[in-house]
């Protein structure tokens, strides 16, 4: 089976899967290496076993807190993803399950169509703040240099009205491929 990379059609879902399970094998590997030192120890918990079955609560956090900053966003239809991947220009580049975080809040856009000076998005939830979404991916190509306006939509039809309206795509591949890199170092 392919792994799905970040920003891929079906990322949300396989790293929603992906993390919960890792994080109940942390605490079921943790519980099972307990035991076996309370066994071999004659039930007394000051041993070598307890400290190395606390250690697997690390790498159980870190799943689990993936888990809970994606559990709010979910992989949008496939219906309006083969409808967006129709739709978007010759030349551009697509954009799925796109979840970022900033020092304050988690932000998701549905689908984030990277265009020649345009990068439109559909948020991915009807509480997204838009505006933030714009004012902090805005902010971060302004510091590299990137040129592009950021243009984000709450609804389908909008989002899907703009990206016909959007010629072929003459960007550089060097200027994309920048931009790509960027962007998914973003992405959770």
């Amino acid at each position: 089976m392919k792994r799905i990379e970040r920003c891929e059609y079906g990322h949300i879902r396989a790293e929603k899967r992906k993390n919960l399970l890792g994080a109940v094998l942390m605490v079921v590997i943790g519980v099972i290496i307990f035991v076996l030192g309370l066994c071999l120890n004659k039930f007394d918990k000051a041993n070598i076993f307890t400290i190395i079955a606390v250690l697997f609560v690390l790498p159980m956090a870190r799943y689990l807190t993936t888990w809970i900053v994606l559990l709010p966003y979910k992989t949008p239809e496939e219906a309006l993803y083969l409808q967006v991947k129709d739709t978007m220009p010759k030349g551009s580049i697509l954009f799925s399950d796109y979840v970022f975080t900033s020092g304050e809040r988690a932000m998701g856009l549905s689908f984030f169509v990277l265009t020649g000076n345009e990068l439109i998005g559909l948020a991915a939830r009807d509480k997204e703040k838009t505006e933030k979404i714009k004012e902090y991916l805005s902010s971060g190509l302004k510091k590299r240099a990137i040129p592009g306006k950021v243009v984000v939509f709450r609804e389908k039809e909008r989002f899907i009205t703009e990206l016909k309206k959007i010629p072929e795509i003459t960007r550089t591949g060097e200027e994309m491929q920048e931009l790509v890199e960027f962007l998914r170092s973003l992405a959770v």
